[in-house]
């Protein structure tokens, strides 16, 4: 969320790298090579001249401007919003389906198109592999676990392989949070991070949280076809923030906070003679993340020469985030790192460029969500990627903040034919999910000054920059994106298209036309019932929405203006931008219903047959009235039981259609924040941390 500005000038490039890079050498790490030596090929782009530019460092720039942050300063994160412990959230990092494509099992779903990302469950079409992870409190290894798929089988009842415990790659201080599977390498790469306390929402904006972080990386081997076996382990003293993969190459994001020996972080008055000598005897080479290869010697993942500064943000900590590749088809190990001090609320990387956005005014803290300066805005900068070539490209700022909701943010970005469109929000506090409640307990109604509750801003890189090519609204098209006190909800860029969705009282999504980046313009606007969280593309004329339906009684609810109600699932047919419709709807239980996508995307699953598309979705279902209801809308239902609800969608019907629900393993309430669905051929295969349920989907 900081940082440090300057003039952007060409990164220091060292002979022995070029040439290590242009003979094939793999490189662990190596001074001025960021650990690797592809990404020094990349000239670097002409000086910017804007003031959220990021600044190329070396050691004495770096040292400098790591001293200043930790010095007496840094206490204003003490004991204030920025270090409190605030209540945890739902962890998980952004997407949705990325194509319509045909296909006989479904995978996981993605933001963009060729750009994987981790997940609890993989499948080749062979097997299915699945991370069975451990309590929180547990004392049990993580275990990866590898099954047959079997189009014979009784029941479609999955038949056990093998299966490798973690704790031989993993350190008991870690806990696996995904992987990727590799099927052209025919391997697995887990990741896993730090066991912390904190949510994700508290540890965005409390640096100190992320100083005693690491992030392990275990590529397995699938190539014997009856034991997976271990082929390198790494180790980096900085937590995970999100991953990608592309192609060969497996993109980390990693934010660290240094830690320095003997020095007291209050800055008592008694220790500030003894502090100030730690302080200037430090060097960044000291306090930059490291990596371990096989439980060797730690060495350096990046090193200052590859690193960048930047002023004038909302913090001036020492937080570093680092840009990690990792080529996954070198026979030894190989990466490249590009570091940048402050830190970064999101990241969005599609399959040439990586975007890192942070806000630059401070912001506070009320109840879940945090609190926006009215004048909020927010630096984007952009590394481009091509393999371990990681190359900063420019930087530009946006007006507005990326919402309140960490899962949702990388939707608000979209790369199109090298222009980066961008969605925020102007609203300061969130109001979709509570009711402000005034003195003497009435309910007050919460209203906004903004004209227009989002506001998009189309980027493109120039000279160095990323400079603003339009915005909607403008002086041409001043009409709002949603009405006064909405809030933004689902986002998502497809093409030349936007999709948007606000939120009040009824649903307005709007279509945005795209196809002309110095002119985008409102093509069309639809107005339903509840709202949408996610929007998933079945064909380029027909989405998937994923949310709550809502219902009025007159009172301001907790939707605003309305009462929440069970998960929706809406059709929307979009072939005519300027007129869209919903085709079809289903509502799945009552008041206090549940659904795993509402809080994580990868909670889906669609499989394409044909001309039909089959929907797994696991839900906590409340549909019980309780003893005191009284048939008002806020009546809140009682947990019947979770289970997997599935759906036909018929693409030329444009029909949505329920069949019955596959029960899950084990009876009770309990957390699906990590239950998954995995369609194959006309089976069903419901995963619910370690225990599956399998049936024939007919």
């Amino acid at each position: 969320m900081t940082g440090n500005k300057g003039l952007s000038r060409a990164l220091h490039r060292s002979l022995l790298c070029c040439a290590a890079a242009l003979m094939g050498i793999a490189i662990a790490t190596a001074a001025g090579c960021g650990g690797g030596g592809a990404n020094n090929l990349t000239p670097s782009p002409p000086t910017p001249s804007s003031a959220w530019a990021l600044h190329a460092a070396n050691e004495p720039i770096l040292t400098s401007y790591l001293r200043s942050a930790l010095g007496p300063t840094s206490t204003r994160f003490l004991g204030s919003v920025w270090a409190s412990d605030l209540p945890t959230a739902v962890n998980a990092t952004s997407a949705a389906v990325a194509s319509g494509a045909a296909s006989f099992a479904s995978g996981t779903t993605l933001q963009e198109a060729g750009v994987d990302e981790a997940d609890w469950i993989k499948s080749d079409g062979s097997f299915v592999f699945n991370l069975e992870r451990s309590g929180i409190a547990s004392s049990n290894p993580d275990v990866m676990r590898r099954q047959r798929l079997d189009t014979n089988a009784v029941d479609a009842a999955l038949t056990p392989v093998d299966k490798l415990a973690l704790a031989l790659a993993f350190s008991s201080a870690v806990r696996s949070t995904g992987f990727y599977l590799d099927a052209d390498r025919q391997q697995l790469a887990v990741l896993a991070q730090g066991r912390t306390t904190w949510g994700v929402y508290d540890a965005w904006f409390a640096p100190q949280s992320w100083a005693q972080g690491a992030t392990e990386l275990a590529l397995i081997s699938t190539a014997n076809a009856t034991q997976m076996k271990t082929i390198r382990t790494l180790r980096m003293t900085a937590q995970l923030i999100g991953s990608r993969r592309v192609g060969s190459t497996l993109y980390l994001v990693l934010r660290s906070y240094p830690q320095v020996p003997g020095l007291d972080p209050a800055w008592p008055a008694e220790k500030t003679t003894s502090n100030q000598v730690v302080i200037d005897s430090l060097q960044s080479s000291q306090l930059l993340p490291t990596l371990s290869i096989d439980g060797a010697a730690a060495q350096p993942l990046v090193d200052a020469t590859s690193c960048f500064t930047q002023d004038n943000n909302a913090v001036n900590s020492a937080d570093i985030v680092t840009v990690v590749g990792i080529d996954l088809a070198a026979t030894a190990h190989r990466h490249a790192a590009r570091c940048f001090t402050g830190g970064t609320e999101a990241f969005y990387l599609s399959d040439q460029s990586l975007y890192l956005a942070t806000t630059r005014s401070a912001y506070s803290y009320s109840g879940a969500f945090p609190v926006y300066s009215g004048q909020s805005s927010t630096d984007v900068h952009k590394f481009a990627l091509n393999g371990l070539d990681i190359a900063y490209r420019g930087s530009g700022n946006v007006s507005g903040h990326l919402g309140f909701d960490q899962n949702r943010k990388s939707f608000r970005m979209g790369e199109y034919q090298g222009v980066l469109r961008v969605i925020t929000q102007t609203a300061s506090t969130w109001t979709g999910w509570v009711t402000s409640v005034a003195a003497g307990g009435t309910t007050s109604t919460l209203t906004t000054s903004t004209d227009s509750p989002a506001h998009l801003t189309i980027l493109k890189e120039s000279a160095g920059e990323l400079v603003m090519v339009s915005e909607l609204p403008n002086a041409a098209r001043p009409a709002s994106l949603g009405k006064v006190g909405e809030q933004l909800y689902a986002s998502r860029f497809i093409g030349a298209r936007g999709y948007l969705v606000t939120y009040r009282l009824t649903d307005p999504l709007y279509v945005l036309d795209l196809s002309k980046p110095a002119d985008p313009k409102v093509a069309g606007e639809l107005q339903v019932s509840g709202y949408s969280d996610y929007l998933f593309p079945l064909t380029e004329s027909l989405l998937l929405g994923v949310g709550k339906e809502a219902i009025s009684d007159g009172s301001s609810g907790d939707g605003r203006f309305a009462w929440y109600q069970g998960v929706k699932l809406s059709l929307i047919d979009v072939s005519d931008p300027a007129n869209p419709r919903e085709s079809s709807r289903s509502i799945v239980g009552k008041r206090g219903t549940d659904a795993t996508v509402l809080h994580d995307h990868h909670g889906i699953a669609l499989q394409t047959i044909g001309n039909s598309v089959r929907v797994g979705l696991p839900i906590s279902l409340n549909d019980t009235p309780s003893p005191d209801a009284t048939g008002a809308a806020s009546d809140y239902y009682q947990f019947t039981r979770t289970e997997l609800q599935r759906f036909e969608i018929d693409l030329s019907a444009q029909s949505l259609s329920a069949r019955v629900p596959l029960a899950p393993q084990t009876a009770g309430s309990r957390d699906i924040s990590a239950d998954r669905v995995l369609l194959w051929n006309d089976q069903v295969h419901y995963y619910q941390n370690g225990l599956w349920s399998s049936a024939a989907w007919k």
